[in-house]
């Protein structure tokens, strides 16, 4: 089975090559905002128009990685039970007019613990003596992000709450918590419970002063069991 990542980013095209083929982009663009037609990644919409270039928002999950799709995404000859219908003769259209698309985006892959901020620039070439395209694909910026909760939750790729944030709200949270899953909890005092939760999420390194929500919600068990054994050593 493979890895499901979830990226969201801006593509940056430019406003003549838009305003050249704005029908087949636009067409393009839709085709996408149906769910069931994505490949692996959606393009959600086309955010604004300026002077000099179009932006182009995406944001969903696919296989594997931004970064491994973005490989295919105007290849001639992959995935073709799964293609954009206007994606031949758009890919077509970047390679005759030579167009560089820039591309800004985030990729958050859980099963590997990636967490990566990545500027690239994406053409459109050809194989020599053959009429089939690839993407080629500059990496202009390579940004790797800690991977922890308080780093996945301040680039809203997980829900949570940070201590020099909310402390507030993960006071609540924990209350709730508490209430829920008294029976399960060693300690029978809320204040000396929450002074454990806070000393975890603040000196754990894997935390880093960052709860994820997730961490509360799918097994109180482990979470306990987890927390104190990081409280031990």
């Amino acid at each position: 089975m493979a890895n499901i990542s979830t990226a969201k980013g801006t593509m940056y095209l430019s406003r003549k090559f838009y305003d050249n083929n704005k029908e087949l982009i636009d067409n393009w663009v839709k085709y996408y905002q149906t769910p069931q037609n994505y490949e692996y990644y959606g393009f959600a919409y086309i955010e604004e128009v300026t002077e000099d270039e179009v932006w182009l928002k995406f944001d969903g999950e696919g296989r594997w990685s931004w970064g491994d799709t973005l490989e295919t995404l105007f290849s001639s000859d992959e995935f073709r039970s799964q293609i954009n219908p206007y994606r031949d003769d758009l890919i077509k259209r970047l390679y005759e007019s030579k167009e560089e698309i820039e591309m800004e985006y985030q990729d958050y892959e859980p099963g590997y613990n990636i967490l990566v901020e990545r500027e690239v620039t994406v053409s459109v070439e050809k194989y020599d003596n053959k009429d089939k395209y690839y993407t080629e694909v500059i990496v202009d910026t390579d940004i790797d992000i800690d991977y922890n909760d308080y780093n996945r939750i301040k680039t809203g790729v997980e829900d949570g709450y940070l201590l020099d944030e909310n402390k507030e709200g993960l006071v609540k949270a924990l209350k709730d918590f508490y209430y829920e899953n008294k029976d399960i909890i060693e300690k029978n005092d809320f204040r000396l419970f929450k002074k454990d939760v806070l000393a975890y999420v603040e000196n754990d390194s894997e935390l880093k002063g960052g709860l994820c929500t997730y961490r509360l919600m799918d097994d109180p068990d482990t979470f306990l069991e987890i927390m104190e054994t990081s409280l031990e050593n």
